[in-house]
Protein backbone atom coordinates (compact mmCIF):
# COMPACT_ATOMS: atom_id res chain seq x y z
CA UNK A 1 0.00 0.00 0.00
CA UNK A 2 2.41 2.49 0.71
CA UNK A 3 4.61 1.05 -1.71
CA UNK A 4 1.88 2.15 -4.25
CA UNK A 5 1.14 5.36 -2.79
CA UNK A 6 4.91 6.12 -2.95
CA UNK A 7 5.28 4.88 -7.01
CA UNK A 8 1.42 7.20 -7.19
CA UNK A 9 3.53 10.48 -6.01
CA UNK A 10 6.63 9.77 -7.63
CA UNK A 11 4.80 9.51 -11.46
CA UNK A 12 3.17 12.54 -9.92
CA UNK A 13 6.52 14.19 -9.71
CA UNK A 14 8.04 12.99 -12.98
CA UNK A 15 4.66 14.61 -14.57
CA UNK A 16 5.22 17.91 -13.14
CA UNK A 17 8.90 18.10 -13.57
CA UNK A 18 8.18 17.14 -17.64
CA UNK A 19 5.40 19.84 -17.70
CA UNK A 20 7.89 22.11 -16.28
CA UNK A 21 10.34 21.29 -18.79
CA UNK A 22 7.89 21.54 -21.63
CA UNK A 23 7.71 24.73 -20.76
CA UNK A 24 10.31 26.15 -20.52
CA UNK A 25 11.45 24.73 -23.77
CA UNK A 26 8.20 26.51 -25.30
CA UNK A 27 9.60 29.81 -23.87
CA UNK A 28 13.12 29.08 -25.37
CA UNK A 29 11.46 28.23 -28.91
CA UNK A 30 9.58 31.57 -28.22
CA UNK A 31 12.45 33.38 -27.63
CA UNK A 32 14.54 31.65 -30.76
CA UNK A 33 11.38 33.01 -32.72
CA UNK A 34 11.26 36.31 -31.10
CA UNK A 35 14.92 36.99 -31.99
CA UNK A 36 15.00 35.87 -35.49
CA UNK A 37 11.27 37.11 -36.33
CA UNK A 38 12.00 39.08 -39.59
CA UNK A 39 13.61 36.16 -40.97
CA UNK A 40 11.75 33.22 -39.30
CA UNK A 41 8.36 35.18 -40.90
CA UNK A 42 10.09 35.46 -44.60
CA UNK A 43 11.20 31.41 -43.67
CA UNK A 44 7.93 30.53 -43.03
CA UNK A 45 5.68 32.26 -46.16
CA UNK A 46 8.24 31.00 -48.74
CA UNK A 47 6.12 29.00 -51.52
CA UNK A 48 8.80 26.36 -51.77
CA UNK A 49 8.66 25.93 -47.57
CA UNK A 50 4.75 25.85 -47.96
CA UNK A 51 4.63 23.17 -50.89
CA UNK A 52 7.47 21.06 -48.49
CA UNK A 53 5.28 21.13 -45.41
CA UNK A 54 1.94 20.22 -47.19
CA UNK A 55 3.96 17.12 -49.42
CA UNK A 56 5.74 15.86 -45.79
CA UNK A 57 2.10 16.01 -44.21
CA UNK A 58 1.15 13.16 -46.76
CA UNK A 59 3.69 11.28 -46.73
CA UNK A 60 4.32 11.09 -43.11
CA UNK A 61 0.71 9.90 -42.71
CA UNK A 62 2.00 7.30 -44.94
CA UNK A 63 4.74 7.06 -42.46
CA UNK A 64 2.51 6.44 -39.55
CA UNK A 65 1.33 3.34 -40.57
CA UNK A 66 4.63 2.04 -40.10
CA UNK A 67 3.78 2.40 -36.14
CA UNK A 68 0.41 0.28 -36.86
CA UNK A 69 2.37 -2.53 -38.71
CA UNK A 70 4.68 -2.68 -35.75
CA UNK A 71 2.09 -2.69 -33.40
CA UNK A 72 0.00 -5.30 -35.20
CA UNK A 73 3.31 -7.83 -35.42
CA UNK A 74 3.55 -7.57 -31.92
CA UNK A 75 -0.12 -8.35 -30.97
CA UNK A 76 -0.59 -11.20 -33.66
CA UNK A 77 2.80 -12.83 -32.19
CA UNK A 78 0.93 -13.77 -29.12
CA UNK A 79 -2.96 -14.19 -30.55
CA UNK A 80 -2.70 -14.78 -33.56
CA UNK A 81 -5.06 -13.13 -35.95
CA UNK A 82 -7.69 -12.01 -33.30
CA UNK A 83 -6.98 -9.00 -34.61
CA UNK A 84 -6.48 -8.22 -38.60
CA UNK A 85 -4.37 -6.00 -39.79
CA UNK A 86 -6.74 -3.09 -41.27
CA UNK A 87 -8.33 -3.22 -37.98
CA UNK A 88 -5.08 -2.44 -35.85
CA UNK A 89 -3.91 0.56 -38.41
CA UNK A 90 -7.71 2.08 -37.73
CA UNK A 91 -7.28 1.63 -34.58
CA UNK A 92 -3.61 3.31 -34.12
CA UNK A 93 -4.75 5.57 -36.53
CA UNK A 94 -7.86 6.68 -34.93
CA UNK A 95 -5.53 7.40 -31.20
CA UNK A 96 -2.53 9.23 -32.54
CA UNK A 97 -3.91 12.53 -31.57
CA UNK A 98 -4.35 11.04 -28.33
CA UNK A 99 -0.81 11.92 -27.90
CA UNK A 100 -1.69 15.70 -27.48
CA UNK A 101 -3.64 15.40 -24.17
CA UNK A 102 -1.67 15.93 -21.21
CA UNK A 103 0.90 13.21 -21.40
CA UNK A 104 2.52 11.99 -24.45
CA UNK A 105 1.71 8.01 -24.15
CA UNK A 106 -2.41 8.51 -23.98
CA UNK A 107 -2.43 7.21 -27.46
CA UNK A 108 -1.10 3.75 -26.47
CA UNK A 109 -3.60 3.67 -23.91
CA UNK A 110 -6.53 4.75 -26.22
CA UNK A 111 -5.09 1.48 -28.45
CA UNK A 112 -4.99 -0.81 -25.30
CA UNK A 113 -9.11 0.05 -24.65
CA UNK A 114 -10.02 -0.21 -28.67
CA UNK A 115 -7.87 -3.29 -29.65
CA UNK A 116 -9.58 -4.81 -26.01
CA UNK A 117 -12.91 -4.58 -26.91
CA UNK A 118 -11.95 -5.76 -30.80
CA UNK A 119 -10.91 -9.05 -28.97
CA UNK A 120 -7.20 -8.59 -28.28
CA UNK A 121 -6.48 -10.85 -25.25
CA UNK A 122 -4.72 -8.84 -22.02
CA UNK A 123 -1.52 -10.99 -22.64
CA UNK A 124 -1.08 -9.90 -26.07
CA UNK A 125 -1.89 -6.39 -25.40
CA UNK A 126 0.27 -5.79 -22.22
CA UNK A 127 3.07 -7.67 -24.46
CA UNK A 128 2.62 -5.14 -27.51
CA UNK A 129 2.67 -2.27 -24.81
CA UNK A 130 5.72 -2.96 -23.21
CA UNK A 131 7.39 -4.14 -26.67
CA UNK A 132 6.86 -1.27 -28.23
CA UNK A 133 7.75 0.87 -25.88
CA UNK A 134 11.11 -1.13 -25.94
CA UNK A 135 11.24 -1.15 -29.50
CA UNK A 136 10.85 2.54 -29.66
CA UNK A 137 13.81 3.55 -26.93
CA UNK A 138 15.97 1.25 -28.62
CA UNK A 139 15.10 2.17 -32.14
CA UNK A 140 15.45 5.95 -31.42
CA UNK A 141 18.70 5.34 -29.32
CA UNK A 142 20.68 3.44 -31.63
CA UNK A 143 20.05 5.89 -34.63
CA UNK A 144 20.18 9.16 -32.25
CA UNK A 145 24.16 7.44 -30.92
CA UNK A 146 25.31 6.55 -34.27
CA UNK A 147 23.74 9.65 -36.50
CA UNK A 148 23.75 12.22 -33.76
CA UNK A 149 27.41 11.61 -32.26
CA UNK A 150 29.46 13.94 -34.71
CA UNK A 151 26.88 17.08 -33.74
CA UNK A 152 26.95 16.19 -30.14
CA UNK A 153 30.60 16.15 -30.26
CA UNK A 154 30.92 19.48 -31.89
CA UNK A 155 29.21 20.61 -29.80
CA UNK A 156 30.93 19.84 -26.23
CA UNK A 157 33.86 20.96 -28.11
CA UNK A 158 32.23 24.34 -28.69
CA UNK A 159 32.03 24.16 -24.78
CA UNK A 160 35.47 23.50 -24.40
CA UNK A 161 34.86 19.76 -23.86
CA UNK A 162 37.22 18.17 -26.55
CA UNK A 163 37.14 14.29 -25.75
CA UNK A 164 36.04 12.57 -28.87
CA UNK A 165 37.27 9.33 -27.07
CA UNK A 166 35.18 9.66 -23.66
CA UNK A 167 31.80 10.49 -25.70
CA UNK A 168 32.52 7.50 -27.90
CA UNK A 169 33.27 5.79 -24.61
CA UNK A 170 29.70 6.96 -23.16
CA UNK A 171 28.35 6.09 -26.01
CA UNK A 172 28.83 2.82 -26.69
CA UNK A 173 28.32 1.70 -22.85
CA UNK A 174 25.03 3.57 -22.84
CA UNK A 175 24.19 1.56 -25.86
CA UNK A 176 25.33 -1.84 -24.04
CA UNK A 177 23.72 -1.24 -20.97
CA UNK A 178 20.13 0.04 -23.02
CA UNK A 179 20.68 -3.71 -24.95
CA UNK A 180 21.60 -5.76 -21.58
CA UNK A 181 18.36 -4.04 -20.25
CA UNK A 182 16.37 -4.46 -23.15
CA UNK A 183 17.43 -7.96 -23.36
CA UNK A 184 16.51 -8.64 -19.66
CA UNK A 185 12.71 -7.13 -19.66
CA UNK A 186 12.14 -9.03 -22.75
CA UNK A 187 12.97 -12.39 -21.07
CA UNK A 188 11.56 -11.76 -18.29
CA UNK A 189 8.33 -10.59 -19.85
CA UNK A 190 8.50 -13.35 -22.42
CA UNK A 191 9.08 -16.93 -20.32
CA UNK A 192 5.59 -17.40 -19.99
CA UNK A 193 4.62 -16.10 -24.10
CA UNK A 194 7.54 -17.95 -25.93
CA UNK A 195 10.31 -17.15 -27.84
CA UNK A 196 8.80 -17.06 -31.00
CA UNK A 197 7.81 -13.25 -29.90
CA UNK A 198 11.36 -12.32 -30.05
CA UNK A 199 11.24 -11.96 -33.82
CA UNK A 200 8.15 -9.71 -33.78
CA UNK A 201 10.26 -7.48 -31.68
CA UNK A 202 13.27 -7.79 -33.79
CA UNK A 203 11.21 -6.49 -37.04
CA UNK A 204 9.44 -3.78 -35.10
CA UNK A 205 12.75 -2.27 -34.09
CA UNK A 206 13.49 -2.29 -37.65
CA UNK A 207 9.89 -0.89 -38.39
CA UNK A 208 11.08 1.79 -36.19
CA UNK A 209 13.98 2.47 -37.54
CA UNK A 210 12.71 2.83 -40.86
CA UNK A 211 9.87 5.26 -39.04
CA UNK A 212 12.82 7.67 -37.94
CA UNK A 213 14.67 7.28 -40.76
CA UNK A 214 11.78 8.59 -42.71
CA UNK A 215 10.81 11.18 -40.41
CA UNK A 216 14.28 12.85 -40.94
CA UNK A 217 14.44 12.66 -44.74
CA UNK A 218 11.26 14.80 -43.97
CA UNK A 219 13.15 17.00 -41.88
CA UNK A 220 15.85 17.52 -44.52
CA UNK A 221 13.51 18.33 -46.97
CA UNK A 222 11.62 21.09 -45.21
CA UNK A 223 15.68 22.07 -44.27
CA UNK A 224 16.58 21.74 -48.49
CA UNK A 225 13.55 23.79 -49.08
CA UNK A 226 14.12 26.97 -46.93
CA UNK A 227 17.84 26.69 -48.46
CA UNK A 228 19.65 24.77 -46.09
CA UNK A 229 22.94 22.71 -46.80
CA UNK A 230 23.14 20.18 -43.35
CA UNK A 231 24.34 16.72 -44.10
CA UNK A 232 21.30 14.21 -44.52
CA UNK A 233 22.89 11.85 -41.65
CA UNK A 234 23.03 14.47 -39.36
CA UNK A 235 19.69 15.96 -40.08
CA UNK A 236 18.27 12.25 -39.44
CA UNK A 237 20.85 11.81 -36.12
CA UNK A 238 19.27 15.13 -35.07
CA UNK A 239 15.24 14.54 -36.21
CA UNK A 240 15.55 10.99 -34.23
CA UNK A 241 17.36 12.64 -30.63
CA UNK A 242 14.66 15.44 -30.68
CA UNK A 243 11.63 12.48 -31.21
CA UNK A 244 13.09 10.66 -28.37
CA UNK A 245 13.93 13.31 -26.12
CA UNK A 246 10.45 14.37 -26.73
CA UNK A 247 9.57 11.21 -26.33
CA UNK A 248 10.89 10.43 -23.24
CA UNK A 249 10.03 13.73 -21.50
CA UNK A 250 6.84 12.85 -19.28
CA UNK A 251 3.91 15.19 -19.14
CA UNK A 252 4.85 16.65 -22.54
CA UNK A 253 2.18 16.12 -25.01
CA UNK A 254 3.32 14.76 -28.02
CA UNK A 255 6.62 16.71 -26.99
CA UNK A 256 5.69 20.04 -27.51
CA UNK A 257 8.30 22.37 -26.80
CA UNK A 258 11.10 19.57 -26.28
CA UNK A 259 11.39 18.59 -29.81
CA UNK A 260 11.71 22.07 -31.00
CA UNK A 261 14.04 23.14 -28.95
CA UNK A 262 16.21 20.05 -29.70
CA UNK A 263 15.80 20.10 -33.17
CA UNK A 264 16.65 23.78 -33.11
CA UNK A 265 19.57 23.80 -31.02
CA UNK A 266 20.92 20.61 -33.20
CA UNK A 267 20.52 22.50 -36.60
CA UNK A 268 22.00 25.58 -35.50
CA UNK A 269 25.34 23.63 -34.84
CA UNK A 270 25.53 22.27 -37.81
CA UNK A 271 25.39 25.90 -39.14
CA UNK A 272 22.03 26.59 -40.08
CA UNK A 273 20.96 30.02 -39.27
CA UNK A 274 18.70 30.52 -36.22
CA UNK A 275 15.51 31.78 -38.41
CA UNK A 276 16.01 28.35 -40.71
CA UNK A 277 16.26 26.22 -37.74
CA UNK A 278 12.92 27.73 -36.43
CA UNK A 279 11.60 27.51 -39.50
CA UNK A 280 12.08 23.77 -40.07
CA UNK A 281 11.43 23.05 -36.02
CA UNK A 282 8.00 24.49 -36.28
CA UNK A 283 7.38 23.30 -39.87
CA UNK A 284 7.90 19.88 -38.56
CA UNK A 285 5.52 20.16 -36.12
CA UNK A 286 2.94 21.30 -37.96
CA UNK A 287 3.83 18.57 -40.61
CA UNK A 288 3.79 15.76 -37.66
CA UNK A 289 0.69 17.35 -35.90
CA UNK A 290 -1.51 18.11 -39.28
CA UNK A 291 -0.29 13.76 -40.79
CA UNK A 292 -1.88 12.53 -37.01
CA UNK A 293 -5.04 14.72 -37.83
CA UNK A 294 -5.50 13.13 -40.75
CA UNK A 295 -4.76 9.70 -40.47
CA UNK A 296 -7.03 9.95 -37.60
CA UNK A 297 -9.87 11.97 -39.65
CA UNK A 298 -9.38 9.22 -42.29
CA UNK A 299 -9.73 6.45 -40.51
CA UNK A 300 -12.81 7.87 -37.60
CA UNK A 301 -14.32 8.28 -41.11
CA UNK A 302 -13.85 4.78 -42.78
CA UNK A 303 -15.35 3.65 -39.46
CA UNK A 304 -18.69 5.60 -39.54
CA UNK A 305 -19.02 4.43 -42.95
CA UNK A 306 -18.92 0.89 -42.11
CA UNK A 307 -21.15 1.00 -39.26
Amino acid sequence: MLEAASANRLKSYAHAAGLILSLVAIAVVGLAAYRSFDGLRQSLSSPLFLSAVAGAVVIYAALLQLIGLAWHRLLSSVDGPSLGLLQALAICGRTQIYKYLPSNVLHMVGRYGFAKKAGASNKALAFAQVGELLTIVLAASMLATVLARPILVQALAAHGFDHRTLVDIAAAAGMILLVIATVLVVRFRIVAIGYRTLGALVLAVITYLLFFTGCGLLLAGLCKSLGGSVGLIDIIGIGTTAWFLGFVVPGAPGGLGVREAVLIAGLTTTGLPMAEATAAALGYRIVTMLGDVVVATTFMFLNSEDS
